[in-house]
């Protein structure tokens, strides 16, 4: 199961790598074709939580990758968080709540049941009495 997880992790790892490569456009005018600037500086990406729109009630949402920090809208929807080191808060109630991987941490509101499994895992819920399955070690899921 360790290998499967590391594996999983690892190809979401190299997909969310290879998406931080900055690409420059192209503008095309009457005069020619203008090329990115030779010395453009790549942006650094801001270190707060980025917060997703609320899905339509019922919907998906899906987090994975490496140390990602998200802020997500539930709106009673099926939750899955996959990955390692990854940051998420979550706002209103979800019908469900997947957490795999490495080291993930999740917060969220509400949930009606709640699915942890690799190493280290933390979910902390805030109020209800959720549904909870762990398997892997070290996963842990409170209220807080």
């Amino acid at each position: 199961m360790v290998g499967g997880i590391v594996a999983f992790a690892g190809s979401h790892i190299s997909r969310t790598l290879s998406t931080l490569t900055p690409t420059f456009p192209t503008i095309s005018n009457p005069s020619g074709t203008v090329p990115p600037p030779s010395g453009s500086k790549t942006q650094t990406p801001t270190a707060g939580p980025a917060t997703s729109p609320a899905p339509p009630p019922g919907g998906n949402l899906s987090v994975s990758g490496l140390n990602e920090n998200k802020t997500l809208d539930c709106n009673d929807s099926v939750v899955e968080i996959s990955g390692m080191s990854n940051t998420v808060v979550i706002t209103g109630h979800c019908a469900s709540l997947t957490v795999s991987g490495i080291e993930n941490t999740v917060t969220v509101d509400a949930v009606d049941t709640i699915e942890a499994s690799g190493i280290n895992n933390k979910v902390t819920y805030h109020s209800g009495s959720p549904k909870v399955s762990k398997s892997g070690s070290g996963n842990v899921v409170q209220q807080g």
